[in-house]
């Protein structure tokens, strides 16, 4: 009869740990931590079930056993380690761990992203797709100039879709912050189709931002200027535009926050 309780109990495990769960797809190498919430089943024995929260310490309390260090361990050497305790009172007993919800894990998005808050570490995830799973980054975000903060470094991120770049395949960690600044503007004004702000890259410059806003009118000169605020200092660039078109000279890198005033050209 002890053998068939055995092979019964086994199967009910294995069974315990296949069937869809809140959390599935909880990895193998997942270690229980602070805040997690436990499920504590002991086959054939309903009473001695429990739902746990994990203490700051790392520590639980179950019936029978009493205190009993958690943090650290992954579920399947909790539930082995449970079962010979449990076995102590309850003859061949069999335990299964699961965990309800993963609170020990967090990586944290204050803002700038369709889901502000906290994200759970479930599994491995690079910067980039972190950002996805809280619904990317908000229309008024600069994630150009993106970075996560772990722990004293700052670590800087460029998290522009559509552009391919090392950073975005940084992998999180517990208790990383991703920072999304606000984005910055340069302004066109004067003789171009759609006057306004454009957003500014690190790649933008006179002609690109020009082009950004419909190009010049026909009334528009092709002297430009620059207004540029440099350490308190104003500063102002002249730049002819149409040596830049015609290729007679480098196009001007722009700054965030300049203003481009395109004026009317003499006649």
């Amino acid at each position: 009869m002890g053998h068939w309780t055995k092979i019964l109990g086994v199967v009910l495990l294995l069974v315990a740990l296949t069937a869809p769960s809140p959390l599935a797809q909880t990895p193998s190498a997942f270690r229980v931590g602070p805040d997690d919430i436990l499920v504590i089943s002991v086959w054939d024995q309903k009473d001695l079930d429990q739902i746990v929260v994990v203490r700051p310490d790392g520590r639980v309390s179950l019936a029978l056993i009493g205190e009993i260090e958690a943090g650290g361990s992954t579920v399947a050497e909790l539930s082995a380690r449970l079962s010979k305790l449990y076995a102590q009172t309850v003859k061949g007993a069999q335990v299964v761990v699961s965990v309800r919800e993963i609170r020990s894990r967090p990586v944290y998005f204050p803002g700038n992203v369709v889901r502000p808050g906290i994200l759970q570490l479930t599994q491995d995830l690079t910067v980039l797709q972190a950002l996805g799973a809280v619904g990317g980054a908000l229309p008024g975000a600069d994630p150009e100039a993106a970075y996560v903060e772990r722990g004293k470094e700052k670590i800087p991120v460029n998290l522009t879709l559509g552009k391919s770049d090392p950073s975005q395949s940084l992998k999180l960690l517990p208790f990383d912050t991703v920072v999304l600044p606000n984005a910055t503007f340069v302004s066109i004004t004067g003789e171009v189709k759609a006057p306004g702000p454009v957003k500014y890259t690190r790649d933008l410059t006179v002609v690109s931002a020009i082009a950004s806003v419909g190009g010049l009118t026909p009334a528009a000169s092709k002297r430009v200027i620059i207004l540029r605020s440099n350490g308190g200092k104003s500063e102002s660039i002249r730049v002819n535009v149409g040596d830049i078109m015609d290729g007679d000279t480098p196009d001007v890198p722009l700054k965030p926050n300049d203003k481009i005033e395109v004026r009317q050209r003499m006649f």
